[in-house]
């Protein structure tokens, strides 16, 4: 009698196939991973600019190259073009900084300063029980020359190596151009490919959508907003750096707590202790009604609104995107923890007990 296997044609086509398919994506992942940041960027950009351009493409009737040309021209002279031109004067500025505080150190001219500018209750602090044996100057000193050194050697690099900056600048407008025209077929064509029903892919596309939309406009046009005033108010009231700070505030600008206070408060508190009372008190008015003040209540209303997680999940997930994927951890963090909502509620309308949604909302 002729025991019949276990394998049928099918299974091993299937097998084939699946080994073949699961190659060809990894060979794409390793020729596509070169530029993957400049893919990364002008799919974000995008995605951002996605309204305006379905407002360009009406305008000019439909004609999808015509309008995907006009958007990649309006994003290099609008975004692009003046965010390497900060860039640039940021990494001046972040390496000019670093010899300061190094030259500083050096000359013994930071001593003098502290004991001239220290404030009362650093002086207290230093002498608090708790933190008799800490050297509360050696540790802020140290912080402040590993912030400014390693911001220094990153943006320095960055601009120095001119050839792959221009290289991925050519490579993201490219990109930015076919995502403009042709990234509508692109989504369809991968999203016909998920094992997904229709409501179940338009349910992850829009909180995808939502939540894109509510950190773009919560928190990373926020924290720019609120690094660019407070560079501003430096520049204005003659605190040098200004664009250094300006970037400073507005990476503190997604702290939860704080946030951009932390940087223009100590510089009104400076200028006030350095004898420039009317400038202090004129920054101490700028910080608090043009930089901290619309966060206060923007904020939550575009977070709330848009992206419809707790705060506490957006700071992690901003918190540990940042650690994992750098700066476009801001928005990739909070992404990776919604679209998880979203496939756990999927998961449980289509595996979940009967029961398992009662008393949710």
């Amino acid at each position: 009698m002729t025991r019949q296997s276990p394998l049928t044609q099918e299974h091993i086509f299937a097998g084939v196939f699946f080994a073949l398919l699961l190659f060809l994506l990894y060979q794409l992942f390793r020729i596509l991973s070169p530029f993957s940041s400049a893919l990364l960027w002008a799919a974000l950009l995008t995605l951002a600019l996605s309204p305006v351009h379905r407002r360009v493409r009406r305008l000019v009737r439909g004609r999808a190259s015509l309008a995907a040309g006009i958007m990649t021209a309006g994003a290099f002279v609008m975004i692009i073009g003046p965010a390497i031109f900060i860039l640039t004067i940021l990494a001046g500025q972040a390496v000019d900084f670093y010899r300061w505080t190094t030259d500083l150190v050096q000359s013994g001219k930071l001593t003098e300063t502290w004991n001239t500018l220290a404030l009362p209750f650093l002086d207290r602090l230093q002498h608090h029980p708790l933190l008799i044996d800490v050297d509360v100057k050696g540790v802020l000193i140290k912080g402040l020359n590993d912030i400014t050194s390693g911001l220094a050697t990153q943006l320095g690099a960055i601009v120095k190596n001119s050839l792959l900056l221009v290289a991925n600048l050519f490579i993201m407008l490219i990109a930015l151009f076919f995502f403009f025209r042709d990234g509508e077929a692109y989504y369809t064509a991968i999203a016909g490919v998920l094992p997904f029903t229709a409501s179940q892919r338009d349910a992850i596309a829009a909180r995808f959508l939502d939540t894109f939309s509510g950190v773009i406009n919560g928190v990373f046009l926020i924290a720019l907003l609120q690094g660019i005033m407070t560079g501003i108010g430096f520049a204005v009231f003659g605190i040098s750096f200004p664009v250094f700070w300006g970037f400073l505030a507005a990476v503190l600008a997604l702290l939860p707590v704080g946030g951009a206070a932390i940087v223009w408060l100590p510089g009104a508190l400076y200028l006030y202790l350095a004898g420039s009372k009317l400038a202090a008190l004129l920054l101490l008015i700028w910080g608090t009604v043009l930089v901290s003040l619309p966060d206060n209540f923007l904020k939550p209303l575009l977070i709330g609104r848009k992206a419809k997680i707790p705060v506490f999940l957006l700071f992690l997930g901003i918190l540990g995107g940042l650690k994992v994927y750098g700066v476009l951890g801001i928005l990739f963090g909070p992404l990776v923890v919604t679209l998880l909502t979203v496939f756990v509620r999927i998961y449980r309308e289509e595996y979940g007990h009967p029961d398992s949604g009662h008393g949710q909302h």
